[in-house]
C-alpha cells in the first residue's frame, strides 16, 4: 500500500504542488551525471512521467515491465518523472545481495510516512534497528511453526462460513473476493487478537474495506505526488500528512480506530490475567503472558500492532486465494486433480497438508505470478556498489557484472519480475505450470536461496521476511481444501478478474474495482 500522494489531493494545494515540481525537477537536473544513466532501459515517452505511466498503470500489471526483462535483461534503467533515473532491478544475485543489506536500502521518505500513517510509527514496519529486531523476537513465538498449527481450527471455522455463504449465492457469479476477505479477517482477528470481527466494530471494518480500495487507486497525479514527496525534506513531507483531505482523514480514523481497539483488548488480557483466568490462546495474550525478560515490549508497542496485524493478514491471503481460484478456473483439468488429491488426503483425523504435492505446488505457483508485492521501491542510503548473477551491457558497450549506485538513488525491486525470469524458472516462466514444482523435484535452478519459501519473495526476505508467513500458508491450504473439495469453480460469462499492482497484487475487474467473478458449483 504506497498511494499517500493521492490523500494529498486537494484544489487549494495546487500552488503549493507547483512550487514543489519545479523545485524537485530543478534539483533532478543539478543531480545529473550518474553512472546509472549508461544503463539500458526502454526509451521514454514523457519528459515529465518518463516510464512511470507504463509501469504503474498498464491495462495489467506487468504488461510493459515483462517484455522490458526480455530486452534489457534483469537490470535496466527506466525515466522516473522530469527525467530522474531509476533502476528496476530482478537479478537474483543482486536482489540477495539487497535484501541482505537492508540498511543500504531504505524506504523511501513517502513510504516511510505512509507506513507510519497507515500501520503507526511503532510497527514492526515501520520501526529500524534493534527496535525492529525486538519487536519481531517477541512475536516469532505466536508465529512459528507450532505457534501457527494451533489456529487451525480457527482457519478451518472461518473456511467452513464461506461454504455456507457460497451454497446461499448465485451459482452463475459470485464475488470471491468479498467472501475471501470476511473469512480472513475473522481469521486473523480470532488468531492474533483473540476478538471475534464484530468486535472490531463495524465502523473499522468498513475503513478498512475503504483504505484497501484507496491504495488500489494509481494516476498520473499519484505518481508525480510519489516523486515529489521523496525529494521533499523530512519536515514538509510530515507536515503534508497533516493535510485534511478526506483521504487522509479515512487514514487518521482508522489507525486511531486501531490503537482503541488494541488498547481495549489488551486491558482485557491483563485484567483477565490478573484474576487467575485462563489465557487465550491468541498471539497477543501469548505475548502478554509470556516470560519478556530479554525483549519486553510496553503495553503501548502491543497496541500500535493492531492495525499491521488486521490490514496485511487479511487482504494479502484473500487476494491470493482469489487469483489461485480464478486459475482452477482455467484450468479445469488440475482443479480436478487437486480434488481428487482433497478427497484421498480427508479420509479422517488430522490432515497433513504438507504432504499433499498438488496442493502445495499450487500455492508455490500461485505465489510465484501472483507475489503480494509486484514490487517494492527503495532508495539507496549510502554508495554502494550491487553485484550480478548474469552481467549487462551498457548503452556505451561496456559489460558489467557489478552496478555502482549512489545515495538517494531510486531503486525497485522487481519481485513479480524475478519471479518470471526465464533463466531461473525455465521458458515457461509466464504460464501457470504447478507441475514445475513436482517434475524431478524441480530440476531447473533457482540461484540463490533468497525468500523463506520455496526461493521466493512473495513473503520478501531478510530481516524484514513477513511475521506472518507460515501462517498464510497453512491458511491458503486450509481454506483451499475445504473450498475445492466441496465446489467446482469456473469462468462466469463476462469479464474475469486481472492482476492489478499498483499497490498490493489484486484482482479487478473492467472498472477498475476488486473484485474475482467465478462461477460456483456444490458438487459434494
Amino acid at each position: 500500500m504506497g498511494n499517500l500522494p493521492s490523500a494529498f489531493s486537494s484544489k487549494r494545494g495546487t500552488t503549493a504542488a507547483s512550487a514543489l515540481i519545479a523545485f524537485f525537477v530543478l534539483r533532478t537536473v543539478l543531480r545529473r551525471g550518474s553512472a546509472v544513466r549508461k544503463i539500458a532501459g526502454p526509451p521514454s515517452p514523457s519528459w515529465i512521467f518518463g516510464n512511470m505511466l507504463q509501469l504503474l498503470i498498464p491495462y495489467q500489471y506487468g504488461d510493459h515491465e515483462f517484455g522490458w526483462q526480455k530486452i534489457y535483461g534483469a537490470l535496466y534503467r527506466i525515466k522516473g518523472c522530469f527525467g530522474e533515473d531509476r533502476l528496476i532491478i530482478s537479478d537474483p544475485v543482486a536482489l540477495q545481495f539487497i535484501v541482505t543489506n537492508l540498511h543500504k536500502f531504505e524506504h523511501s521518505p513517502m513510504l516511510t510516512h505512509f507506513l507510519g500513517l497507515v500501520y503507526d510509527k511503532k510497527s514492526i514496519v515501520s520501526v529500524r534497528g534493534d527496535e525492529h529486531r525486538r519487536l519481531r523476537a517477541a512475536f516469532n513465538p505466536g508465529f512459528s511453526a507450532a505457534g501457527v498449527r494451533g489456529y487451525q481450527v480457527v482457519m478451518q471455522s472461518a473456511a467452513e462460513e464461506i461454504a455456507r455463504s457460497l451454497d446461499s449465492a448465485s451459482t452463475e457469479s459470485v464475488d470471491l473476493c468479498r467472501l475471501l476477505s470476511t473469512a480472513t479477517l475473522s481469521a486473523i482477528s480470532e488468531a492474533v487478537l483473540g476478538c471475534k470481527t464484530e468486535d472490531l466494530g463495524a465502523e473499522f471494518v468498513e475503513i478498512i474495506t475503504r483504505m484497501v480500495m484507496l491504495a488500489s487507486v494509481m494516476d498520473k497525479g499519484t505518481i508525480v505526488g510519489g516523486v515529489v514527496a521523496n525529494r521533499l525534506p523530512t519536515w514538509v513531507l510530515r507536515l503534508a500528512t497533516l493535510i485534511p483531505t478526506p483521504a487522509l482523514n479515512e487514514l487518521r480514523k482508522g489507525l486511531l480506530l486501531a490503537k482503541q481497539i488494541g488498547r481495549r483488548l489488551v486491558q482485557e488480557k491483563l485484567t483477565e490475567a490478573r484474576q487467575g483466568l485462563e489465557a487465550h490462546k491468541d498471539v497477543f495474550s501469548q505475548i502478554l503472558n509470556a516470560d519478556q525478560s530479554d525483549k519486553t515490549l510496553t503495553e503501548e508497542e502491543l497496541e500500535a500492532q493492531t492495525s499491521l496485524m488486521i490490514i496485511a493478514g487479511q487482504e494479502t491471503t484473500a487476494n491470493t486465494l482469489a487469483f489461485g481460484l480464478t486459475e482452477l478456473a482455467r484450468n479445469i483439468e488440475f482443479q480436478d486433480a487437486l480434488r481428487r488429491e482433497i478427497h484421498a488426503s480427508h479420509g479422517g483425523g488430522d490432515v497433513a497438508y504438507n504432504n499433499m504435492p498438488l496442493l502445495n505446488a499450487f500455492i508455490k505457483e500461485l505465489l510465484r505470478l501472483y507475489p503480494v508485492l509486484a514490487m517494492e521501491e527503495r532508495m539507496v542510503a549510502e554508495d554502494t556498489v550491487i553485484p550480478l548473477m548474469d552481467s549487462i551491457t551498457t548503452s556505451t558497450g561496456e559489460r558489467l557484472s557489478e552496478v555502482p549506485v549512489r545515495k538517494g538513488q531510486i531503486i525497485f525491486l522487481g519481485i513479480a519480475a524475478y519471479q518470471r525470469l526465464e533463466s531461473i524458472w525455465g521458458a515457461d516462466a509466464a504460464e501457470f505450470k504447478p507441475s514445475r514444482w513436482i517434475e524431478e523435484a524441480n530440476s531447473q535452478s533457482h540461484g540463490p536461496a533468497i525468500g523463506p519459501y520455496a526461493n521466493l519473495l512473495a513473503f520478501f526476505s531478510g530481516a524484514r521476511t513477513c511475521l506472518g508467513w507460515r501462517f498464510a500458508i497453512l491458511e491458503m491450504q486450509v481454506i483451499i481444501c475445504e473450498l475445492v473439495g466441496k465446489f467446482s469453480f469456473g469462468l462466469p460469462e463476462g469479464e474475469v478478474a486481472r492482476m492489478n499492482g499498483a499497490s498490493v497484487v489484486q484482482p479487478i475487474i473492467s472498472d477498475g474495482k476488486k473484485a474475482a467473478p467465478l462461477r460456483v458449483t456444490r458438487i459434494v
